[in-house]
């Protein structure tokens, strides 16, 4: 029987063997012939998906105050009142740095209202009795160990009336009155009054004014480093971008101190832009105290769990 017979007489079988040749010639379409052609444009979106993921945001786009986006240091430039003319140069600098007047100096009151117009932080710096004491004199308005509460106030009172527009308060020298426990209380209870937050220079390592502080309700801040502590350009520069500690994903943020000197003043200058290439933000001093209070309270967290 011919090959045509037999399809005349079972005519399912013809519809079957059409179907399946249908079905090869689709699955040969869709797997091998066009496969270069549908698979180019998944593969792109999934390189764009590996970019968008792999990528990460640069350390400026973090908020005020918040710990992402790299390094935070917050800068204080102390001994502010003596020369004008280097106050007018750091008043120039774009980072937020903060200021700390000393009292009852040539220019005091006109270097905190120079400030304060630049939009700088302006900060008392305290004059207080040190170790060696009558050796360095800590300069007009000090405070002394052996002053009665009466005399500290009105002291205090007439330093603060001296710098205009001031936000907090340092200490300048003090080895000795920051480990006066009677008279830091006193101190403390005068910012409190007037809602200042006081900012420790670290001079001795036995201060009290942590816990003065803390008994007063007053917001505090330690100092980290000096920057200019060894004399010369090299050395501060070398201070201000140190790296980080080896082994932390992200480093605390630190609190840094200098002096208007010249060459702080070029090394500052020329850590502007070191410091943005490597992620690290100046923040106002207020900011660094938001931040060290958010951390205090973390801790405090993690230690009653």
């Amino acid at each position: 029987m011919t090959l045509y017979r037999r399809f005349k007489r079972f005519p399912f079988l013809t519809v079957i063997i059409a179907a399946a040749l249908i079905a090869a010639v689709i699955i040969y379409r869709e797997r091998v012939a066009p496969r270069e052609e549908r698979t180019a444009i998944p593969e792109h979106r999934g390189e764009e998906r590996r970019e968008k993921t792999v990528q990460p945001p640069p350390p400026e786009r973090g908020a005020p105050g918040d710990e992402r986006g790299g390094r935070h240091v917050a800068v204080i430039i102390d001994d502010i009142g003596y020369d004008l003319r280097l106050v007018e140069e750091l008043a120039r600098i774009e980072a937020p740095l903060a200021f700390a007047v000393l009292p009852h100096t040539p220019h005091a009151r006109e270097a905190a209202r120079l400030l304060h117009a630049a939009g700088k932080e302006v900060l008392l710096h305290l004059p207080m009795e040190p170790r060696s004491y009558p050796g360095n004199d800590p300069g007009n308005g000090a405070l002394f160990v052996g002053m009665n509460p009466g005399e500290l106030r009105r002291r205090i009172a007439a330093d603060l009336a001296a710098v205009p527009h001031v936000s907090g308060v340092n200490n300048h020298m003090g080895s000795r009155f920051m480990e006066d426990e009677a008279g830091l209380a006193v101190m403390m209870q005068e910012l409190a009054r007037r809602g200042l937050f006081f900012v420790d220079s670290v001079t001795t390592g036995h201060s009290r004014a942590r816990s003065a502080a803390a008994r007063a309700g007053v917001r505090y801040a330690a100092r980290s480093l000096f920057i200019d502590h060894a004399p010369g350009y090299a050395a501060a520069l070398a201070a201000l971008v140190q790296p980080p500690p080896r082994g932390s994903r992200r480093a605390k943020p630190l609190l840094m101190i200098g002096h208007p000197r010249p060459e702080t003043l070029r090394a500052l200058a020329d850590a502007q832009p070191l410091w943005r290439d490597g992620g690290v933000r100046v923040i106002p001093l207020t900011t660094y105290l938001a931040l060290q209070e958010s951390r205090g309270k973390k801790d405090m967290l993690a230690k009653k769990r």
